[in-house]
């Protein structure tokens, strides 16, 4: 049996390593790994990683959430967030993590940040552009849409000429789930 955030995970995932792996043959940009779930390789011999999860294993007030009345509204949408017998329309919400280690590549401070943020921007458009609208679970939950909605990437520490770069995207996707 699947839920819907499972199923989202997985095909986030799968369209971003098309775009960020398979796609990408420029070495300092390309992603070693994007996988679904946590990271648990090196990143020292995955320098660039990307990674897709629910919730945020940071942030544990980032949960799945029912749309009410005003989200509605807000959403240009007539339609009942909880009617009897008519379901209840969710934000299912979770993570892209992304890294860029270069502490082997000997590359600049600036080159790092510049090959940093094209990884970020490239993250960005394509996790925009995955279609969900298939998806549905075992238990009837549908798929309508995903999108980005907050997102930032931070150099961190390290010796001299060593630049990593840590980032993280906050999705949601809205769903439907049926009586």
């Amino acid at each position: 049996m699947s839920h819907i955030t499972h199923l989202l995970v997985q095909r986030i995932a799968s369209e971003l390593d098309t775009h960020l792996r398979v796609a990408v043959s420029d070495k300092f940009t390309k992603a070693s790994v994007v996988k679904p779930h946590r990271f648990q390789a090196s990143p020292i011999d995955n320098p660039v990683y990307v990674y897709v999860t629910t919730g945020d294993p940071d942030d544990p007030t980032l949960v799945d959430g029912r749309i009410t009345l005003d989200d509605m509204e807000k959403l240009g949408m007539k339609l009942p967030a909880g009617e009897i017998g008519g379901g209840h329309y969710w934000w299912r919400r979770g993570t892209i993590y992304m890294g860029a280690y270069y502490t082997t590549q000997n590359v600049t401070q600036n080159n790092a940040a510049n090959y940093a943020q094209t990884i970020r921007g490239r993250t960005e458009y394509y996790a925009e552009r995955v279609n969900v609208a298939d998806l549905v679970d075992d238990f009837g939950e549908r798929a309508y849409y995903l999108m980005v909605i907050s997102g930032n990437l931070t150099e961190g520490g390290g010796p001299e000429n060593q630049y990593l770069w840590r980032g993280k995207m906050v999705w949601q996707a809205l769903t439907h789930r049926p009586y």
